[in-house]
């Protein structure tokens, strides 16, 4: 009985001489990773730990983490799985997991491993969110509000993903959409502007009784608030329920312009058959015509929708900025005062024909300065006008007055290039280097190229 009970003793201390210089390097390996300050040691580190700590299969989670952090996403992602098959994977691994595989071009990948993480115990909700963006870009819009649904039930503070979700119910839910968009601009009011266009767009959807329709205004007011992926998907619909509907193959032609499709002029052609005597059609194939460089093409199509439109001043506005391009400088500053004269209580009429007298330095006292002040007589608190108004005083010669509007300008708009620009030329002339260079400045950051291209002529 000694002699079995003697052998048992020594194979344990053999057993525990050879496993505890292992055990104990892995601790040291997890001590190690903790305390170095590179991902990718501390990722070998942890994953080192793991194979000499048995019952610590969570550390590949943790070396998956640090894989992920250095943006080694083939080495997380084999770790990740490590992690899983040892049944040591947490609900912000699964999460994990999907990402490094989104983020390493396997955008399928990500999406079954999301899906999975679901079936799993207690879940994290931020797989809902991330399946919402997968579906959204696989254009499965119904799958992406039910998933988004679900995220935004455990996130209601979370402002962009309402206002996400209010985007993605504009399609199917007029009344859910409006909400969302609602509590989403509450939340933040950055979020405002577009919510309300938007709620414009579903309120005047919500009066047509053609579906086909509503679907179109919806989709123009998606497209106001640069989501022409939504809108495109608006408008394919529309043409589905209304084959017929020239307006909304008009639409359809334009999104495809926003979301570099390839049948954009099929599209329009296919609006032009149907209506030729429509001013939407004829205007969006104006603006087709124009992006391709085809001016004189685009003027006829704006001459067409002002012959169905004569009292729209904005075909004007595009009929004149058609001339300007084609060189004709009389008949475009005609089609600008005649727009003025189509609506003579919109300032912003007066302020694109003052722009158009500035732009091409014509007719800057007679016409330029004149509409400038008009428009800043309608809109008094308008940046953009005082901005015209400026700049038109500047080319005047008139330095004070210019300085004193411009300096309202950026008051108003501190983020308005434009302003900061034509300061800059201001200083430039009365020869104040030091504010030029500061104004310069501004104005590049904000977005100004010319600014930045004067900065290496005049500051090298």
């Amino acid at each position: 009985m000694r002699n079995p009970l003697r052998v048992a003793s020594v194979l344990f201390l053999i057993f525990l001489a050879v496993s505890l210089p292992v055990v104990w390097s892995g601790y040291s390996e997890l001590r190690q990773a903790r305390d170095v300050s590179s991902y990718v040691e501390a990722a070998e580190h942890y994953r080192a730990a793991a194979r000499r700590i048995p019952w610590r299969p969570d550390l590949y989670e943790l070396a998956g983490h640090a894989y992920y952090h250095a943006e080694l996403y083939a080495l997380a992602d084999a770790a990740y799985q490590k992690a899983f098959r040892r049944g040591a994977l947490s609900a912000e691994g699964w999460v994990a997991w999907g990402d490094v595989n989104y983020l390493d071009q396997k955008p399928q990948r990500a999406a079954e491993l999301w899906e999975q993480g679901l079936h799993e115990p207690n879940p994290s909700e931020k797989l809902y969110s991330r399946l919402a963006q997968t579906y959204q870009e696989n254009k499965q819009y119904s799958k992406a509000a039910q998933s988004l649904q679900n995220y935004v039930l455990v996130h209601a503070d979370d402002a962009p993903a309402r206002y996400r979700l209010g985007l993605l119910l504009t399609l199917s839910d007029r009344d859910a959409a409006l909400s969302e968009l609602i509590n989403a601009s509450q939340l933040d009011p950055q979020f405002d502007p577009a919510v309300q266009t938007l709620r414009t767009a579903l309120n005047l959807a919500s009066l047509n009784d053609s579906p086909s329709m509503r679907l179109v205004i919806t989709g123009r007011g998606l497209g106001l608030v640069e989501e022409w992926e939504l809108a495109r998907a608006a408008f394919e619909e529309a043409v589905k329920l209304d084959e017929n509907n020239a307006e909304a193959w008009a639409w359809l032609g334009e999104a495809e312009q926003h979301t570099a499709g390839d049948e954009a002029f099929l599209h329009l052609e296919k609006a032009l058959d149907l209506n030729p005597e429509s001013a939407t059609v004829r205007g969006l194939r104006g603006l087709y015509f124009q992006r391709v460089g085809n001016n004189r093409a685009a003027l006829d199509e704006f001459q067409a929708a002002a012959r169905s439109e004569p009292e729209n001043p904005a075909w004007m506005v595009s009929i004149g900025e058609s001339y300007s391009k084609l060189g004709d400088l009389i008949l475009a500053l005609e089609a600008y005062q005649y727009a003025v004269t189509l609506a003579p209580e919109q300032a912003e009429y007066y302020r694109l024909l003052a722009g158009y007298c500035a732009q091409n330095n014509i007719n800057i006292r007679d016409v330029g300065v004149p509409a400038a002040q008009k428009a800043v007589q309608l809109a008094p608190e308008d940046p953009l006008a005082l901005d015209v108004l400026g700049w038109l005083l500047l080319l005047d010669g008139r330095h004070f007055e210019a300085e004193r509007i411009l300096l309202q300008a950026v008051a108003l708009d501190p983020q308005l290039a434009s302003a900061h620009f034509h300061l800059a030329l201001l200083y430039f002339q009365t020869d104040n280097r030091a504010a030029m260079y500061a104004q310069l400045i501004q104005a590049r950051d904000l977005g100004s190229a010319e600014a930045g291209n004067l900065l290496e002529q005049y500051f090298p």
